[in-house]
């Protein structure tokens, strides 16, 4: 490492920064300045440059001028940093050289990685992939679909990628941009207390070697992860960023994945294609692991594809209800699952307190929800199919929530992962996972609304029933049933 004036020439990573920041400068022009650096002042002949840059290689002598011309335009106003000595050769300008220790660039284990992920192989590949050509990579999708797991997965098996220089930074307990940026900083060995402002010497510690960086839990933060990420990027071509969020940064270099539950067995299944389904074999995988195994039996292995159905094959959900087999048996759990958010607790004691219940999990996306998304959200419940917007409207929309609430609000609940849309042809269609619907339906319960919006909800189903197919019957039962539950 040398420090030439503002600029240090990191020769074992091959870097040039600025003031801290990253130079582009290509392999051979990289190479002269190494060299006329190296001579410390002294005059450099073009002969020695051609032997030092191009050795053993016969070239054009006009390589030199090609390559010191990109070399000066890099250094944009600092181009004098290189004289030319007409006739001659080249030499440093006068400024102060030295020579500056070697600095290693930490490297900061990750999170144990789960033993296995059930299902998940071809994703993970996929992700691995994605994060080679992607800036930033952000995993999106609903609360306890295994985001977090299958990031650490992926960030393990690409650290080679990055010679294990991985930074793993938990997020989810820092509410402020600084929070988030010290955070970020202390991961990646670079003092808080820093003469250098905080994201200046975060860029510079960065631009000494490839690096990964895993943000996990964004959503709260998610604007201060976009303010602090962009800058990153545009530093540093070989940076890596991998997130996890319930909504997307929303910035140009990034790339999204939404993960998807576990695939589900039909009720129609085979014994044999129930056991083959990954959302069965997890919940089998956490119940075995406790004394009692389930699972041998025929009517414990339709049982466990019911539960898993219901539970729409979210990992989380899945795995405490497995935990609660043990006391209740499988046919217990799935008795009991209309009062899921009481009996899916009993997490993993060393896991995040959202992650410990289910309830738990919603309570942490509900929280960053709007007033108007909160309102709409919990009216929401009423749907326990497929709706479109219209259907929608004409149930949710009064003094309170206007349609242009609903168009926003809906906008949100999307973007935050707590509403699935799909596309039926040219209509958006909406869906809320069951355990979803039981959580925003204890919030319209607690918001004394359920009476009101049950009953509106009906007289809409009772005016389309008569030319709509039995979808909208459905739909109509949920209202009686959760009004009779109320």
């Amino acid at each position: 490492m040398m420090e030439l004036g503002r600029f240090e020439l990191d020769l074992g990573m091959r870097r040039l920064l600025r003031d801290g920041e990253a130079v582009r400068v290509g392999s051979r022009a990289f190479d002269i300045l190494a060299a006329i650096a190296a001579a410390g002042g002294r005059l450099v002949t073009r002969d020695e440059l051609m032997k030092t840059v191009w050795p053993g290689s016969i070239v054009e002598e006009g390589n030199i001028d090609v390559n010191l011309s990109a070399l000066r335009k890099a250094l944009g106003p600092d181009r004098d940093l290189i004289i030319t000595v007409p006739g001659r050769g080249y030499q440093l300008a006068q400024v102060p050289v030295k020579s500056l220790p070697e600095r290693s660039v930490a490297r900061v284990s990750l999170p144990a990685r789960r033993v296995s992920l059930v299902g998940r192989e071809a994703v993970i590949g996929q992700l691995c992939a994605a994060l080679i050509d992607a800036p930033v990579l952000t995993l999106t999708g609903t609360g306890g679909v295994g985001k977090t797991s299958l990031a650490i997965e992926v960030a393990h098996r690409m650290a080679g990628e990055f010679d294990d220089h991985v930074a793993f930074v938990e997020l989810a307990t820092l509410n402020t941009k600084e929070a988030v940026l010290d955070a970020i900083m202390t991961c990646c060995g670079v003092p808080v207390e820093n003469e250098t402002p905080g994201l200046a010497a975060l860029k510079a510690e960065l631009a000494r070697a490839p690096r990964l960086l895993l943000l996990d839990s964004a959503e709260h933060v998610v604007g201060a992860v976009a303010e602090i990420v962009e800058p990153l990027l545009a530093a540093n071509a070989t940076l890596r960023v991998l997130v996890t969020s319930r909504e997307p940064l929303r910035i140009r270099p990034e790339a999204l994945f939404k993960v998807d539950p576990l695939a589900t067995p039909t009720a129609q299944a085979s014994d044999a294609e129930m056991l083959q389904s990954p959302a069965v074999e997890l919940f089998r995988q956490r119940a075995n692991s406790l004394p009692a195994g389930v699972g041998a039996e025929r009517h414990e292995i339709r049982l466990i594809g019911e539960i898993c159905r219901r539970l729409d094959g979210i990992p989380l959900a899945i795995e405490l209800a497995a935990a609660r087999v043990e006391v209740l048996g499988v046919e217990g759990v799935r008795r009991r699952l209309d009062d899921r958010l009481a009996i899916l607790t009993g997490g993993y004691r060393t896991a995040m307190p959202r992650h410990q219940t289910l309830r738990a999990t919603f309570d942490a996306s509900f929280t960053l929800l709007g007033d108007v998304a909160r309102c709409l959200f919990q009216r929401l419940a009423i749907f326990n199919a497929p709706f479109t917007f219209e259907s929608m409207r004409a149930v949710v929309c009064d003094a309170a929530l206007t349609e242009d609430d609903v168009i926003d609000g809906i906008g949100e609940l999307v973007a935050k992962s707590l509403v699935n849309v799909s596309l039926d042809g040219s209509e958006a269609v909406y869906r809320l996972f069951e355990s979803t619907r039981a959580y925003a339906a204890d919030k319209l319960r607690a918001a004394e609304e359920l009476r009101q919006i049950a009953s509106r909800h009906a007289r809409f189903v009772a005016a389309h029933i008569e030319g709509h197919s039995e979808r909208d019957e459905v739909t109509f039962d949920a209202s009686a049933h959760l009004l009779a539950a109320a």
